[in-house]
């Protein structure tokens, strides 16, 4: 009886096709070695391959770990690797949102200068009045409209550190007593490049407010005040603007040199 459809199992037990496969062969010429031929290349490419995609989405995966840091609560776990994640965000991708916002600011930002300096003739060291130094910069473009200074986006800066500084710190107080000194010394630790900035900063403003003076130290006040709105500000009587301190520095060294 024919049997249709009968599948031998094993090469071995069909003459036919084994000699079928031997023609074959010899018609087609040598194979190549499996382990020397074109499974080998693509083995290659396959793992460079996978080297170059490591090498790509290493950046995204640390640019998103950063983001994940940087935009979690304040805690003295993220306050420890918070400087770190600051070199990275802050110089490329962060900005003072408050530039594009779509309303008018609603209160200016005012910085006061305090600076000791000595007496002529005598060591006799005395401390002048606070001084309001931002608003005078902020008019500086105007002196030149067709090459306006880019002096004001210095105190700009200083006041959104000074914001972060000092929000930071509040948040500190819903910390347990025992937490706190270590949180503080790792936040000051931090912010010891801005501090510097701000330091520099005001040696310069001071040596050019008080020239020829010899200037032992200087020291900020940074303080918010509200802007009235344009519906109040011909009432009678005219409304108080209150400015309301935001964070005051130590004394800081006088950097010689800095406002040449």
């Amino acid at each position: 009886m024919r049997v249709f459809g009968r599948v031998p199992a094993d090469a071995d037990d069909d003459p036919a096709r084994t000699d079928a496969d031997a023609g074959a062969d010899a018609a087609d010429g040598p194979r190549a070695d499996a382990g020397n031929g074109p499974r080998a290349h693509t083995h290659a490419v396959t793992a460079r391959l996978r080297i170059c995609t490591f090498l790509a989405l290493l950046p995204v995966a640390l640019y998103t770990a950063a983001c994940l840091v940087y935009n979690a609560p304040d805690s003295p776990a993220k306050s420890r690797i918070q400087g770190v994640v600051a070199h990275v965000m802050q110089p490329y991708f962060w900005q003072d949102w408050q530039l594009f916002g779509p309303t008018p600011g609603s209160n200016d930002d005012l910085i006061y200068l305090t600076v000791r300096m000595r007496t002529a003739g005598s060591d006799q060291v005395v401390q002048t009045s606070p001084v309001e130094i931002e608003q005078a910069i902020d008019r500086a473009p105007r002196a030149f409209p067709l090459n306006p200074t880019k002096l004001p986006g210095i105190p700009l800066a200083f006041d959104a550190a000074a914001n972060r500084y000092a929000r930071m710190v509040t948040d500190f107080k819903k910390l347990p007593a025992a937490q706190r000194k270590a949180a503080q010394a790792d936040l000051d630790k931090q912010y010891v490049p801005e501090f510097q900035e701000i330091q520099r900063f005001l040696s310069a403003r001071a040596a050019t407010m008080y020239p020829g003076a010899d200037i032992v130290s200087v020291k900020a006040a940074f303080k918010t005040r509200p802007i009235i709105p344009f519906s109040e500000r011909y009432v009678t009587p005219k409304p108080e603007e209150k400015s309301k301190g935001i964070l005051e520095t130590s004394w800081m060294d006088y950097v010689p040199g800095v406002a040449r």
